[in-house]
């Protein structure tokens, strides 16, 4: 007997037949669970969920403002029970902090919460947002500072300018006072 015929004859025996149908339904049981996840019976984790990118509605900040709800949740994170509360609150505040709409915008106190939330964090919930977050917060702040230094540079500028253009004046008036001085030497010669 070939081999083939050996296994044809397996299959078509009764116990061969529920073994291998057996098989067939592992298998598309071990496929399936590669798509389908089962709820699991085992303790989660805590999960810290980011808020970064979550901004309050125009409705909220109407009815309370900014300062007064960056005042508010500063106070929270005070009396706040647990790490994921605080760390919470912390990302709140960074995106009030740096919100389009907060007329007194922070960047360096939005990275301060940023830099709290992943101290209190870890590795768990999105670190790696608000790692990204925190480090377009430091090349603004980078640029604020830079911003300063220009703006510096510009007054010295001015102030060099007013300068220069003291100096032509009295060089000017000296130069006039020297033809004068000229005119009345020759007057008494």
């Amino acid at each position: 007997m070939t081999r083939t015929t050996k296994t044809l004859q397996m299959v078509t025996h009764p116990a061969s037949r529920g073994l291998v149908t057996s098989l067939a339904v592992i298998i598309a049981l071990v496929l399936l669970a590669g798509c389908v996840t089962l709820p699991s019976k085992r303790a989660v984790p805590v999960v810290i969920v980011c808020d970064i990118f979550h901004a309050p509605t125009d409705k909220t900040i109407g009815a309370e403002g900014f300062s007064s709800r960056i005042k508010r949740m500063t106070e929270q994170i005070s009396t706040a029970d647990g790490s994921q509360a605080k760390a919470m609150l912390h990302v709140r505040l960074a995106t009030l902090e740096m919100d389009h709409r907060n007329p007194a915008r922070d960047y360096a106190r939005a990275g301060r919460h940023i830099d709290f939330y992943l101290a209190l964090t870890g590795d768990i919930g999105c670190v790696d947002t608000a790692r990204n977050v925190r480090g377009l917060l430091k090349r603004i702040e980078s640029s604020d500072s830079s911003k300063s230094q220009v703006r510096q540079l510009n007054n010295e500028l001015a102030l060099c300018r007013q300068s220069y253009a003291t100096c032509n004046e009295n060089v000017q008036r000296l130069q006039e006072i020297e033809l004068e001085m000229e005119k009345k030497r020759r007057n008494i010669r």
